[in-house]
């Protein structure tokens, strides 16, 4: 039964190494939501950074130091005013698969949490991140 966990969770891994375009997705949902707000705090930043470094499909996919790099990468551009914001938000435009959604929404959802409550700025920035990458945040809000 294990075996059959690992090689379904390794092969996810192999299928998203070298993908950059989902790291960029899921540091862009955690860069918005924290930003959703008009003020990224140092919780959010540290939030974003362990969700995204924690993912174990991320971690298996791509270097710690790569990962860092985007996320950082990403709360700058969004710091730049509405401009950063919409190029970080097109980020998310890359996602065309089930599985990167749920992870890419469930990223942005942690983050809007890590202050124990979503506010409507941040409930607004996961609705519009859920329909961009097609995920049903009802469901994946219900885990």
């Amino acid at each position: 039964m294990f075996g059959k966990l690992k090689a379904k969770l390794g092969g996810g891994v192999n299928r998203f190494a070298g993908n950059t375009d989902f790291l960029e997705a899921v540091c862009a949902s955690a860069a918005l939501v924290a930003a959703a707000d008009g003020d990224i705090s140092d919780e959010e930043v540290a939030v974003a950074a362990k969700t995204v470094k924690s993912n174990a499909t991320l971690n298996g996919a791509f270097k710690p130091a790569q990962i860092e790099k985007t996320i950082d990468h990403m709360l700058n551009r969004v710091s730049a005013g509405r401009t950063g914001r919409m190029e970080v938000f097109k980020e998310l435009g890359d996602i065309d698969d089930a599985e990167m959604g749920e992870t890419v929404y469930l990223t942005a959802l942690d983050v809007a949490e890590s202050d124990g409550e979503i506010g409507s700025s941040e409930r607004a920035m996961l609705e519009k991140i859920a329909r961009t990458v097609g995920v049903n945040a009802a469901a994946l809000e219900a885990i």
